[in-house]
């Protein structure tokens, strides 16, 4: 790699490892691209040379994670047993949202229709081929667990089940769990509890889909 290009490098990387911290102190809305090249000790009109805007920069941080954490689920789906593989997965895209809840908070954010919208195309383009990707993944955990044909509009309608289950536990991670009830709930129980109640959703829903008629694509 040329000097040129590790230096570019090293500034981006700067720049991504000062606005996780900066966000972390202060909500996303509040932080300033000034702020955010000033934490990097990086001159502000160098930062548009890598992020065009503030939603760019998180939506990259979004992308990156995402990206390390589909590779993880990839690899358990191809090494697991199939008839474990989606309880796996499941548990363990819990876990690593726990192990780091600015990604939750940034996932919900990165979601929100206006923030979307704000997004220039190639960063639109990079999500939406991203969900293709964990559609494919989940698509053949389906087929591989319950034995069952489903086609790709089943599997979409699945999907959605899924995803709203996901979605909920994102938002408690990033809410900070259940220390502000009055009733302590411990959060690996929690996480247990609703992978089991996807997982019965999925092969109860999935057994009635294969019955019924073809959807059209």
């Amino acid at each position: 790699m040329r000097y040129q290009d590790q230096l570019f490098q090293q500034r981006e990387n700067a720049l991504l490892q000062s606005a996780r911290q900066l966000f972390q102190e202060q909500s996303w809305d509040r932080v300033t691209i000034a702020e955010v090249a000033r934490h990097a000790g990086i001159g502000k009109g160098t930062v548009y040379k890598h992020f065009s805007s503030k939603e760019a920069l998180y939506a990259r941080l979004v992308l990156d994670c995402s990206r390390q954490h589909l590779a993880e689920m990839q690899e358990i789906s191809r090494t697991a047993p199939a008839d474990k593989a989606m309880r796996l997965v499941i548990r363990r895209a819990f876990e690593l949202l726990h192990a780091d809840p600015l990604q939750a908070q940034l996932c919900l954010l990165c979601d929100r229709p206006a923030f979307q919208e704000r997004l220039e195309a190639l960063y639109r383009d990079q999500f939406i081929e991203l969900e293709h990707q964990y559609m494919t993944l989940f698509s053949g955990l389906l087929q591989n667990s319950f034995g069952l044909q489903l086609s790709p509009a089943h599997c979409q309608h699945l999907l959605w089940g899924v995803e709203a289950c996901v979605n909920g536990v994102m938002a408690r991670i990033a809410s900070g769990g259940f220390a502000h009830w009055a009733e302590y709930i411990e959060l690996d129980a929690y996480f247990d509890r609703v992978t089991d109640f996807i997982i019965a959703g999925l092969q109860g829903q999935a057994a009635a889909l294969h019955t019924a008629p073809a959807l059209s694509e």
